[in-house]
């Protein structure tokens, strides 16, 4: 016992003088590089965001760099060590990767559930009959209580407030295959109604699909009704959910989106995009879009073909800018765009895309803030359908509009998040100013 434990040290300590020294040779290396397309990079990155990678190794990880399995077993050990502080989906990730590299943690001297199934026994024991893995299953959800008021569409009583309740389903079947599903109800205080008089808290399934990794070569491949942000993160162009398929794959720094989807009944929309990070600070996206929303009976939207593109940079730690601009060929040849600045002062979170697409804080630190300024002018038909992140409020909606928008989060407490927001947007048809004046408290819980 003493000789297999004096033996673990010694190898421990040989590997870490190994990386330490820059270990050229990869046959010298019994630690392999691990392919920079592989799984873990993303989840190991994932933990990082998430700070529950913290100190050294946290700044040390880069995921645009090749590690070793032995460097990645480090990163990972340092997320075990807060593993009770992790929520069940970070919890799942650290299993997924534990599971991964059992004997590369094992040398580290660091024992796991999965190390003692992957490593071998000191003696074989008689064969026992197994029973089928259990299917890995998470429930999680989020309350949303909001007030609105808008000068064109004065809402009073019960109809200034509205109230949603959102439950998430999430199966892994295996180490492919997963099911995510949302189940959401929302509606109006008091008479549980819509301003249109249409009951509208019945309980329904606004998500619901089919994930698959490593589908004939693909990274992801998804299948039902999921949400679909077309430029990753810049939604200017289309955002929300879609009934369809979709693809997802990973070529180095850039990564191809692709699907064939109904965001609506009798809408047809398919497209590509294309982003682009050659850091971590910085990344841009362009996509093609096709869509008829011609045979909808509600609000029937134009058959036309669109280009959108967009960037994000974070100038400095917790400021980031943002673009995005969209084109259609529909008559008059309209377009849109959109710029925004936002400024995250304690967790320093990066903005990513559009608020209030992209939350502007992070759930997981508390008192976390931050503000953004949105400008943005939208011709009318110049987005997909009516399903850009930006249609505007009152009359300015179908009308086509531009103006500024100001928000501002803040993390009040464990799982509680309050949003404030003010929008000042001038109807391009009449020329008059819509104000609208909004917050809400969003509650997370799992």
């Amino acid at each position: 016992m003493r000789k297999r434990l004096r033996k673990q040290v010694i190898t421990a300590l040989t590997l870490t003088l190994m990386t330490g020294m820059g270990v050229a040779a990869a046959e010298e290396n019994p630690y392999a590089d691990v392919s920079q397309n592989h799984w873990a990079y993303a989840e190991i990155d994932a933990l990082v965001q998430d700070k529950l990678i913290a100190g050294y190794d946290a700044a040390a990880y880069d995921k645009d760099k090749v590690a070793t399995r032995y460097e990645m077993a480090r990163f990972l050990a340092n997320a075990l060590s807060k593993y009770d502080q992790a929520d069940k989906q970070q919890k799942a990730k650290i299993d997924r990767l534990a599971h991964e590299f059992a004997v590369e943690l094992n040398t580290l001297g660091v024992r796991t559930v999965q190390t003692e199934q992957q490593l071998p026994k000191e003696a074989v024991q008689p064969a026992k009959q197994t029973k089928a893995k259990k299917t890995s299953v998470t429930i999680d959800g989020e309350t949303l209580i909001e007030a609105s008021d808008v000068d064109s569409k004065k809402q009073e009583g019960s109809n200034a407030f509205n109230w949603r309740q959102r439950l998430h389903l999430n199966a892994d079947f295996n180490d492919r295959v997963s099911y995510k599903s949302r189940i959401q109800a929302s509606g109006k205080f008091g008479s549980g109604s819509s301003e249109n008089g249409n009951t509208s808290n019945e309980m329904r399934f606004t998500r619901s699909y089919i994930q698959v990794k490593d589908f004939f070569g693909i990274d992801q491949f998804q299948a039902g009704r999921m949400a679909l942000a077309v430029g990753r993160y810049f939604p200017l162009a289309l955002q929300g959910d879609a009934d369809g398929v979709a693809l997802k794959h990973q070529f180095g720094k850039t990564r191809l989106d692709g699907y064939w989807v109904n965001p609506e009944k009798n809408t047809d929309l398919k497209g590509i995009n294309l982003n682009f990070a050659p850091t971590k600070s910085f990344e841009y996206n362009v996509g093609y879009i096709s869509a008829d929303g011609s045979l909808k009976t509600d609000a029937p939207a134009v058959a036309a073909n669109y280009v959108d593109t967009g960037l994000s940079w974070e100038i400095q730690k917790g400021v980031t800018g943002v673009l995005n601009y969209t084109k259609s060929d529909a008559s008059g040849s309209p377009d849109a765009w959109a710029a925004q600045v936002s400024y995250n002062w304690v967790s320093g979170k990066r903005q990513a895309g559009f608020y209030s697409y992209e939350g502007l804080v992070n759930i997981l630190v508390p008192h976390d803030q931050a503000i953004a300024l949105t400008y943005r002018d939208i011709d009318k038909d110049a987005l997909p359908g009516n399903y850009g992140n930006f249609t505007g409020v009152g009359e300015a909606k179908t009308n086509g509009h531009k103006g500024l928008m100001l928000g501002y989060q803040n993390m009040v407490m464990d799982g509680i998040r309050m949003s404030l927001q003010y929008q000042n947007l001038e109807d391009k048809l009449t020329g008059k100013h819509d104000h609208r004046y909004y917050g809400a408290f969003d509650m997370y819980f799992n």
